[in-house]
């Protein structure tokens, strides 16, 4: 699980840096950064997880790219090629993993065992002279205090040369300078040569860093704002997806999959689409002899339709409810606007189903959204401490918002009953100010009607 994320000088981001929990909602004003958020985190996975892993940084706009950033001077804060863009990540260590380290020259030993209350911690930072670089690049084992180990490459601009630096208790050990000369090309990968001169455990150190770096991005899944609209008939070409697609394009696939094995998935979604009040009934089914063609049909007052004939907002939460409950626990679910076309008792209902795939499935949830019906349901869950795990620690909510000197985010603290104290302006519209002023302008046309009764007029 995500515990920190931390950007400086991305996008609209002067500086951020947040605590996250198996549930956190962004929530802000438009253009306020919330989906920069998500970008930082999809743009590691198509730079560790693309074609070529051995960039700087993957910006995209191929169409097997998750977002497309454009340029380095389209992703710095104010489009300054001079700005230099860093991000930090820190994430639940997997438990049981141990290394050791022992030098032979020195006498040096060290043997540990990660934690799971540790965490790691992956740092880095890039700039542009003429192209890009990397300046800083850095991995560590941390507890809530100091770091316990770390490695890293830094930039030394008195000379030009990269140190290569690690640390294991008790001692630190730094590469001679006159060695390394180039910047590591991958963000995420700390070249062999740079640790030619280390001893083969350290050499296992980073290895071990970069493939837990690996593993956290493959756990990334990502569902964009508007998903693709459904087909009347599907071809089944054998395969079984293991994603639900950005757009949710291959939500279908998924499902006839399902058909096909042990209809768990399609009965699940079935009953959440009935949780929902979307459909009274839900099914994918086959319309030919060979069991080739496939269609899916949706139940509304006794009547079957095919779902492309259903409301619109039937194909929007659809891929919602099929990656959620589908993904591979332990899975990192980036939402954008999932509410996107609901009904408000819907999207109420779909903050239930957070809740429970959170629990249940250990999903982690990170959710872009301007549902006021998704706030107010998880309050009212967080007071009535059901389910139990609907707590202030496990929800968190942020409010963006856009400023002068960069955007800047609040946390929204929700108290155990359930209670906002610092209910941040403009954080669902204005509502209680509407109904305020709706009241008083009806009070004061109500008198004017009475005294035009009353003067006979």
């Amino acid at each position: 699980m995500l515990r920190r994320i931390g950007l400086s000088n991305f996008k609209c981001w002067r500086e951020l840096d947040i605590t996250l929990a198996p549930i956190t909602l962004l929530f802000g004003t438009n253009s306020s950064g919330k989906t920069a958020i998500l970008q930082s985190l999809l743009m590691l996975k198509q730079t560790a997880r693309g074609f070529d892993p051995g960039q700087h940084i993957n910006f995209g706009g191929t169409d097997r790219d998750y977002v497309d950033l454009g340029s380095y001077q389209d992703l710095t804060y104010r489009h300054d090629e001079d700005n230099d863009l860093g991000m930090k990540v820190l994430w639940n260590a997997r438990s049981g993993i141990d290394w050791h380290t022992a030098d032979g020259d020195s006498g040096f030993s060290y043997r540990r065992r990660i934690q799971a209350s540790e965490s790691i911690c992956y740092s880095v930072s890039w700039s542009y002279q003429d192209d890009i670089s990397i300046d800083f690049l850095g991995y560590a084992v941390c507890s809530d205090g100091p770091f316990a180990e770390y490695l890293e490459v830094k930039n030394d601009t008195t000379n030009g040369s990269y140190i290569v630096k690690v640390f294991q208790p008790p001692k630190s050990r730094d590469l001679d300078t006159d060695i390394v000369t180039n910047s590591p090309e991958s963000c995420f990968i700390i070249p062999e040569k740079m640790l030619a001169d280390f001893p083969i455990d350290i050499q296992r150190f980073a290895a071990f860093y970069m493939r837990e770096f690996e593993t956290l991005t493959d756990e990334f899944m990502y569902l964009a704002p508007l998903r693709a609209l459904f087909k009347r008939q599907y071809l089944w070409t054998g395969g079984k997806p293991k994603i639900v697609n950005p757009d949710g394009a291959n939500t279908i696939d998924f499902l006839i999959a399902s058909v096909r094995e042990d209809r768990q998935l399609v009965e699940e979604v079935e009953n959440q689409l009935r949780d929902l009040d979307v459909v009274e009934a839900f099914n994918v089914k086959s319309i030919d002899r060979n069991e080739r063609l496939y269609e899916a049909t949706g139940t509304i007052a006794g009547v079957e339709s095919s779902i492309i004939d259903l409301g619109f907002g039937v194909s929007q939460v659809l891929p919602v409810l099929t990656m959620l409950l589908s993904a591979s626990e332990g899975s990192i679910i980036l939402l954008e606007q999932p509410e996107l076309h609901l009904h408000p008792n819907a999207q109420a209902a779909l903050a239930d189903l957070m809740l429970e795939v959170a629990e249940t499935r250990k999903l982690q949830l990170i959710v872009e959204s301007h549902s006021e019906h998704i706030v107010r349901r998880m309050q009212r869950r967080i007071a009535e401490a059901s389910p139990a795990f609907a707590t202030p620690e496990n929800i968190k909510m942020y409010y963006c918002q856009p400023g002068e000197h960069g955007a800047t985010i609040d946390e929204v603290d929700v108290d155990r009953f359930g209670q906002i104290s610092n209910w941040p302006e403009k954080f669902m519209g204005d509502i209680s100010g509407d109904l305020h002023t709706m009241l008083k302008a009806a009070l004061e046309r109500r008198s004017q009607e009475l005294e035009s009764v009353g003067s006979g007029r």
